[in-house]
């Protein structure tokens, strides 16, 4: 869980944001907290970003680079509270706050007024500064409320220093309340007052800081020339700057240029409003009332909170520019983004194992079926290999069981003269397989366009069936093995079988042949 100081207990959001300062604030740490820094800089970034630490009202109140270094112990504790590692923490508080850290591991029960004792005898001849007592004091307090050690809260010198770290949150609130619109309103008639004792006018419209100086150096004059019309003029200016308000002008102006700063051109570069001149009347008038500051002081307490309020808001902005974190918001921002792009990298990497778990799933399916496949059209080849042996079979049988059923026919058929019949049979294409050599020469006589293949012809060629009319096979002389050659061959023509019981007499096979031929 990210840390964020909301939500912690109001002591340690107290506590925590003073020991931030308090390591922040010590110049002598701010090298040893930048080293430390820049090992895990973009991490402790991210933490005090997330922190809500962020655009606090208490670390813009300190210069440049401690506010600097605050900010960046701010991550550094906010990672530590994150990950529970004080590891860089405990190494800043020991070379820091070496003698805190020395007094907490030999004392069980804490008292800050032993404390502040002890670390003053310790200080010796030197003179003990507010501002160090007061970080010293904030070191151990937190060291005593992270390890929960308890620590005296009766006596007088922790409720001193609990007085001071109030009075700095409370004085942030009060100068909201203090320099607000409604107390522009409550004093409305004494800052009325003041416009008129400087003659500016109830609605100006100043671009700058430098063109009210420039106007009341102006209206200074004027006054000159006004009660003195024939006032030389180097002797009108002199006045304005040794005779009336202008003089703290020259003379602020001119320490300015002794500080190397262009105070025309700081001047120009403030913009000023009507509020903003509101609120400086307004402190005019705390001054006059809280710190007793004279009408003859009023003048030099004007000039000056112009010139200071010039000087504010030029460091106000050189710190912001310094202090410009839009590169470090920008670079937080690419890494949130690479960080979602390496979480949708991380998706689209398990999507991919995913896809390619059911690929090699689908690929081995693919392979288990094509071997299936394979198989069975191994089995539909013998099948069909099957069907043409069971298709040999049919031609067979279907030609045998028309010579039986012919055979058990009468004779008492009619038949037409020899002569007709030959000349039936010469005109058919013809092929006779099997019988005997004397046989076939009997019935070659009267039948001569009939083709004889002898039984013992295995090698020759039958490719003739397929150009014939009938085959006929007599079963009186004939080889098993021919037979199946024929039978392979007549399997893919359509060539009709039949078979001659094998009559010796040539008269009966002409009326067999016939028969068949006229089916």
């Amino acid at each position: 869980m990210a840390y964020h100081i909301e939500n912690l207990p109001q002591e340690s959001i107290m506590v925590n944001q003073f020991f931030i300062i308090a390591l922040g604030g010590n110049s002598y740490l701010h090298p040893y907290i930048e080293t430390f820094y820049r090992k895990n800089e973009w991490e402790y970034y991210e933490a005090y970003k997330r922190s809500g630490l962020l655009g606090n009202p208490l670390f813009s109140l300190y210069s440049t680079q401690s506010e600097e270094r605050i900010r960046q112990v701010a991550g550094m504790v906010a990672w530590s509270e994150q990950y529970n590692d004080y590891t860089q923490v405990d190494q800043l508080i020991k070379k820091g706050y070496k003698f805190v850290y020395q007094y907490l591991r030999q004392h069980t029960n804490i008292d800050f007024e032993h404390f502040m004792r002890t670390f003053s005898r310790r200080k010796k001849s030197e003179m003990v500064k507010e501002i160090e007592l007061v970080y010293q004091n904030v070191v151990l307090w937190y060291l005593c409320v992270r390890e929960d050690k308890p620590f005296n809260t009766s006596n007088v010198a922790w409720k001193s220093f609990q007085n001071v770290l109030y009075t700095t949150l409370n004085e942030i609130n009060l100068q909201k309340v203090i320099f607000s619109k409604d107390m522009v309103n409550k004093h409305k008639e004494e800052i009325t007052f003041l416009y008129k004792r400087y003659n500016i006018p109830k609605n100006p419209r100043f671009t700058s800081v430098g063109t009210l100086l420039e106007y009341l150096i102006s209206d200074n004059l004027q006054r000159i020339y006004s009660t003195d019309p024939n006032c030389p003029s180097e002797q009108a200016e002199k006045r304005v700057f040794q005779d009336s308000p202008a003089k703290y002008i020259g003379a602020l102006g001119g320490w300015l240029k002794t500080l190397k700063i262009h105070e025309l051109d700081a001047a120009e570069q403030v913009t000023l409003t009507k509020y903003d001149l509101d609120m400086i009347f307004l402190e005019v008038l705390y001054a006059q009332k809280y710190n007793y500051i004279s009408k003859e002081d009023q003048d030099l307490f004007f000039i000056t909170c112009l010139y200071l309020k010039c000087l504010g808001s030029l460091y106000r902005d050189t710190k912001n520019l310094y202090l410009d974190h839009s590169k470090n918001d920008f670079y937080f921002e690419m890494k949130s983004k690479e960080t979602k792009i390496k979480e949708q990298e991380v998706k689209l990497s398990r999507k991919r194992l995913e896809w390619e778990s059911v690929f090699n799933r689908q690929q081995r399916e693919i392979e288990g079926l094509t071997s299936e496949l394979y198989v069975a059209q191994t089995k539909i080849r013998q099948l069909e290999q099957q069907m043409n042996t069971m298709d040999d079979y049919t031609t067979e049988v279907h030609a045998l069981r028309n010579m039986v059923y012919r055979e058990e026919k009468t004779d008492l058929e009619k038949t037409p003269p020899l002569k007709n019949m030959f000349d039936l049979i010469n005109s058919k294409r013809i092929v006779i397989f099997g019988g005997s050599p004397s046989w076939q020469v009997k019935l070659k006589e009267f039948l001569p366009t009939i083709e004889f293949f002898e039984v013992d012809e295995k090698n020759r060629d039958i490719s003739l069936i397929k150009r014939v009319d009938a085959v006929f096979i007599n079963t009186s002389v004939f080889a098993h093995s021919f037979y199946k050659k024929i039978m392979k061959e007549l399997n893919q023509i359509k060539t009709p079988l039949y078979y001659l019981n094998g009559q010796s007499n040539i008269e009966k096979t002409t009326v067999e042949i016939y028969k068949w031929l006229i089916k």
